[in-house]
């Protein structure tokens, strides 16, 4: 912990500016939605932390996710009550202590990327880069507004890093770090179960360390000799780790071990939805998508961008020859870092890539890897350029490195400041809610469809409502004669989002899919062409644009992750019956 805080003032004054101006991108539109729970994963947890009071009733009675960020902002919220007389421990007020502590999650992972990439490459000006392009990158932006358990795993898991990364780099106490890292597992696991990924990495790490510490490293004569220390001093550090873990994992999610049965039978049921996306409605969106290039795909075309994309995979292409190199050469301690550091990442993408619902935020905590090696790979071109023109009598052409820094980190923000601006307009579904209420008349019968947040969002009475159960089977005449009659009885044709008709439109073949929708398909079509007698009134977009000279240049973002857009900017089409 001395070890994150060292650093001098000029530099700190330097990172303290990054940290300021990351803080107002990410408090810029935090209120999105205008308090009304528009995020559903967000909404539950606050459900759920509502109902912990300290130190009475700890139990949430819920382990789709785990505890600690539930304690976290029940604790945090009733602190605030306690001691500053705030009124923040309810739903409500729940919503904005939540997006808070996102919020500064999102900085404190900031800090630790400058730290890593310090260590990492030695060189401040890489560490400060890859500072800057985290703070522009637009995905943890865009989580930052939302109280989700991905920004906690994020966050542990570049701390567990940056411990052993540490323990390599440093003469640091084994049994110490072991019972560090023991508490930061305990925190990993109790945020998210797919952690377990991480815990015998760490171990191993630890012990490896160890063993290169106390031997000559690779000396076979040295590490047998010494065999007895090191399996006596492995197995205390096993124990030390052990029994943090399960101590601190005690502590953080008590009721994972007083209510076993139930946590193991909805994390049973989450590990199935991660290898069958027909389990529920709304991940069929995942159906023959192809494992790890959909996240690829979705991460360089909208959670990091083209221009940092393609920097992290020069960054990462060079360092990997660099890791051959060495290894070619036998220099084994100058790869060690490296290593360490991949190996931590490359596992969970290995791992989760495959996994067959691939909403976006599961890649999240790559994205520090992004900031990282795409600030090694714009070094590497500064260091190269500097090296061409350094010596030129032109003073203009001496500074040319500058000048290509300089556009680097303005296209970066250039690209950020396209995707933050869907926050400089009110969220699409309170548009569409006020454009209801203004234009159409009281008493019209409205058809919504379910598992999607209904539009207009408030109901005071004033509309019937006709659910349009789409997602179910059998898509057969039966369905069809129960939904036709909801259409005739309709005045209106509600689409929230593309949560429905995306995935239904494309999942037509019976033969090829475990769910089919062809009669489904043929709905949305007749919609969308207006052979169902409906005709498109209204129609809400918010894309990322930019405004330069009174000319607006939009990036239409409708092919993207769905969770990219549903949450904070879904398109909304509203379809009247012609007369």
């Amino acid at each position: 912990m001395i070890e994150l805080l060292r650093i001098n003032f000029k530099d700190f004054l330097l990172l303290t500016l990054i940290l300021i101006f990351a803080y107002h991108l990410r408090f810029y539109g935090l209120d999105w939605d205008s308090g009304r729970h528009m995020h559903p994963d967000e909404r539950m947890l606050i459900m759920v932390t509502a109902t912990i009071q300290f130190p009475n009733n700890l139990n949430p009675d819920f382990f789709n996710y785990g505890s600690f960020p539930i304690y976290t902002l029940a604790g945090t919220a009733q602190f605030l009550d306690y001691f500053f007389n705030t009124s923040l421990d309810n739903y409500d007020g729940l919503l904005y202590v939540g997006r808070f502590i996102s919020l500064f999650i999102d900085l404190l992972i900031l800090l630790l990327i400058f730290k890593v990439t310090e260590i990492l490459f030695k060189n401040k000006m890489t560490s400060f880069l890859a500072s800057i392009f985290y703070a522009l990158t637009f995905f943890p932006i865009q989580n930052s507004h939302f109280f989700i358990v991905d920004n906690f795993l994020s966050l542990f898991v570049l701390l567990q890093v940056y411990v052993i990364l540490l323990l390599f780099k440093n003469n640091l106490n084994h049994l110490i770090v072991a019972l560090f890292s023991g508490t930061i597992s305990a925190a990993i696991i109790t945020t998210k179960v797919t952690g377990v990924l991480f815990l015998p990495l760490t171990f191993l790490f630890i012990i490896v360390s160890y063993v290169i510490k106390n031997t000559s490293f690779l000396s076979w004569k040295n590490l047998f000799k010494n065999k007895l220390k090191i399996i006596i001093k492995s197995t205390l550090v096993l124990f030390v780790y052990a029994s943090s873990l399960l101590a601190f994992s005690f502590l953080f999610m008590p009721y994972a071990f007083l209510n076993s049965e139930k946590f193991i039978n909805e994390i049973t049921l989450q590990l199935k939805m991660n290898s069958n996306p027909y389990v529920f409605p709304y991940t069929l969106q995942y159906v023959g998508t192809i494992p790890y290039w959909y996240y690829i795909k979705n991460i360089f075309l909208w959670g990091a961008g083209p221009i940092l994309s393609s920097l992290f995979l020069i960054g990462l292409t060079y360092n990997f020859k660099q890791i051959l190199k060495f290894i070619k050469e036998k220099q084994f301690r100058k790869i060690s870092l490296s290593v360490i550091f991949i190996t931590f990442y490359l596992l969970y993408f290995l791992v989760i890539g495959r996994s067959s619902v691939k909403f976006m935020r599961y890649m999240l905590l790559l994205y520090p890897v992004f900031a990282i090696y795409g600030a090694s790979a714009g070094m590497m071109l500064f260091v190269f350029l500097k090296d061409k023109f350094t010596k030129s009598k032109n003073v203009f052409i001496r500074k040319i490195p500058h000048f290509y820094l300089y556009i680097l980190i303005f296209s970066v923000f250039i690209w950020c400041l396209t995707f933050i601006n869907i926050y400089s307009k009110e969220n699409t579904r309170i548009t569409a809610t006020n454009w209801i209420f203004e234009n159409i008349k009281t008493g019209s019968r409205i058809a919504v469809e379910h598992w999607d947040d209904r539009v207009p969002i408030i109901d005071d009475g004033r509309y019937t409502f006709q659910e349009m159960t789409l997602y179910d089977i059998p898509d057969n005449d039966t369905k069809w004669n129960i939904l036709n009659e909801k259409i005739k009885n309709s005045d209106y044709i509600i689409l929230a989002s593309n949560r429905l008709y995306v995935p239904l439109m494309r999942l037509q073949e019976c033969g090829e899919y475990g769910r089919c929708y062809p009669l489904t398909k043929k709905y949305y079509e007749d919609l969308f062409s207006g052979k169902l007698g409906f005709k498109k009134v209204a129609e809400f977009t918010s894309y990322p644009h930019l405004t330069i000279l009174n000319k607006r240049f939009e990036i239409v973002d409708d092919s993207a992750d769905e969770s990219f857009t549903v949450y904070d900017h879904p398109k909304i089409m509203i379809f009247e019956r012609l007369k």
